[in-house]
């Protein structure tokens, strides 16, 4: 009795474990079908249409971070660098949702997960050791930034969304090199 109890209890484990894997593929199905609807409904290819969205994200999460570094930064620089991103970065996502407005598409709401875990981070910090938190994101961001308004302006079959990306690349890696020299005065 007890091998059978034990053998049921093994096939609805594994039974478990197929339906929350097929919950998931759904999800992922789902996100994908998303994507593929919201490309059509735009009229934008879909790798057009992923660049847009993150290339957004991206602006989003340095909108957020600037915010929160104007106030809590305790260098001067920090704070001055904090609102220079607010100010270049909000222009930049105020041109992605016109442009998302003229092609019939929705831009995210939220910055990509990877910016949501390091604003917490950047929220835990404090005086000096947020400074360098702060300065230290910013290189990685404007880095990760860098790369996909490059992928963009080369790669964009969308002449609107190839123009955008090709006017961000020089303010962004501005902002590379001003984040690499901020951070490395910072250490």
């Amino acid at each position: 009795m007890l091998k059978l109890t034990l053998a049921l209890a093994a096939c609805a484990g594994i039974a478990l474990g197929h339906a929350a894997s097929a919950q998931e593929s759904k999800k992922d199905s789902s996100a994908k079908q998303e994507a593929k609807k919201e490309a059509k409904k735009s009229g934008l290819a879909k790798d057009d249409a992923r660049m847009m969205r993150e290339m957004a994200q991206s602006d989003l999460a340095e909108v957020q971070a600037g915010k929160v570094a104007a106030q809590k930064a305790s260098s001067g620089e920090v704070k001055k660098f904090a609102q220079h991103m607010v100010d270049d970065h909000g222009k930049q996502l105020a041109e992605a949702r016109d442009l998302a407005k003229k092609k019939n598409m929705q831009l995210p709401a939220q910055p990509m997960k990877k910016h949501q875990s390091a604003m917490k981070k950047l929220e835990q910090a404090a005086g000096q050791e947020f400074d360098k938190v702060f300065m230290q994101q910013m290189v990685k961001d404007h880095e990760d930034a860098l790369k996909l308004a490059q992928n963009a302006a080369k790669n964009a079959k969308d002449k609107d969304l190839k123009a955008a990306a090709e006017k961000a690349v020089p303010v962004i890696q501005k902002h590379l090199e001003e984040a690499k020299k901020l951070a490395a005065s910072l250490k």
